[in-house]
């Protein structure tokens, strides 16, 4: 819920969200910026959509937004596909937001890739007992990510200038 919610809120403020196409999280994110703009980075080729469960939500976006992949048509993705589609979030990203994850996947090898670009890492915290937070916890942590809360947060934080943005909205 709170994936959908930073989705919708920055996505509302001009903003557009890109992320992997993968369940849970991604998806969320994709579905809530739907009208605002989004950017699915795929893992295999433009015709060979992972999970299969999304390609009603790629179809979706596609009407206000992209899907970029640096694989040929016909690649369907390999485990070792992932990571490199992640890196290409993290390169494409002012910054990589981490909302939910353990302390090793695909959430973390972005959030160390953005790193490696000098990217801006924000990640929300969550209960300790909770191996779904232990990630996000730990980058915090670690100072490999700034504590966030709110769009208003990420805004604020990155300096972002929404003057741009609002003069858009308004026209």
């Amino acid at each position: 819920k709170f994936a959908e919610r930073l989705a919708r809120d920055l996505g509302e403020s001009g903003f557009v969200v890109a992320s992997g196409l993968a369940r849970g999280i991604d998806a969320a994110a994709h579905r809530a910026s739907l009208a605002t703009g989004t950017v699915a980075v795929l893992a295999g080729g433009p015709d060979r959509i992972y999970p299969e469960e999304n390609v009603g939500l790629l179809d979706a976006l596609l009407g206000g937004g992209a899907a970029i992949s640096e694989m040929p048509m016909g690649w369907s993705p390999r485990a070792q596909d992932f990571p490199r589609r992640n890196r290409i979030v993290a390169g494409i990203a002012d910054a990589v937001i981490v909302v939910e994850t353990g302390v090793k996947g695909g959430s973390m090898i972005t959030a160390d890739i953005a790193n490696s670009y000098n990217k801006d890492v924000l990640a929300l915290p969550g209960r300790i007992t909770d191996i779904k937070s232990a990630g996000c916890n730990h980058l915090i942590k670690e100072n490999k990510a700034q504590l966030i809360s709110s769009a208003e947060d990420i805004v604020a934080l990155l300096n972002w200038d929404q003057s741009l943005t609002t003069q858009r909205n308004t026209q």
